[in-house]
C-alpha cells in the first residue's frame, strides 16, 4: 500500500515548508549606537514600526518611529523595513525585511537582515520582530 508513504511524504514537505530563514548582511558594529529612528511605513498594516520600537527599547536603545521628517538631530542609525503579509482564512507576516542606515547618509546601508517564513503555519510578527531585531542589534552594553 503506497497511500501511508504519500502521505507521509506530504507531511513532512508541509513541516519543512513552515521552517523560518533568518539572514543577516553587513560587519557594521551597531552596538556602539545609542539613538535609533524608526522610518515609518504607508503600508504598514501591522503596525511594525511600534514592534520595531518596543525592542530596541528592550534591547536599551533610544528609539522612536515616525515620518523621517520627524527624524530628530540626534539620531544615530535610521531603520526602514518592508512587511509582506498574506492571507490564508486569517492574515498573518510572511516576510520582514529590514534595513539600517547611518542617519547622516540615508543612502549608504550598514546592514540588512530578513526573516522569512513561508508555509501553512504562522508566527506572530511581534515573535519574528524579536528575533529579526535581536539578530542585528545586540542589546546595550551598560
Amino acid at each position: 500500500m503506497r497511500l501511508p508513504g504519500f502521505l507521509l511524504l506530504v507531511l513532512a514537505a508541509l513541516c519543512a515548508g513552515g521552517c523560518a530563514q533568518i539572514s543577516r548582511e553587513g560587519h557594521g558594529d551597531l552596538g556602539r549606537f545609542r539613538r535609533v529612528f524608526v522610518e515609518q511605513r504607508q503600508n504598514d498594516n501591522i503596525g511594525a514600526h511600534r514592534m520595531i520600537v518596543d525592542e530596541l527599547q528592550t534591547l536599551g536603545y533610544e528609539a522612536d518611529s515616525g515620518w523621517l521628517t520627524m527624524m530628530p538631530v540626534t539620531t544615530d542609525l535610521v531603520v526602514t523595513y518592508d512587511v509582506r503579509e498574506t492571507w490564508d482564512f486569517r492574515p498573518y507576516v510572511i516576510e520582514l525585511n529590514v534595513a539600517v542606515r547611518p542617519a547622516k547618509d540615508y543612502n549608504r546601508v550598514v546592514a540588512t537582515a530578513r526573516y522569512f517564513r513561508p508555509g501553512v503555519t504562522n508566527k506572530p510578527a511581534a515573535a519574528m520582530v524579536r528575533e529579526l531585531m535581536r539578530k542585528l542589534f545586540p542589546p546595550v552594553r551598560r
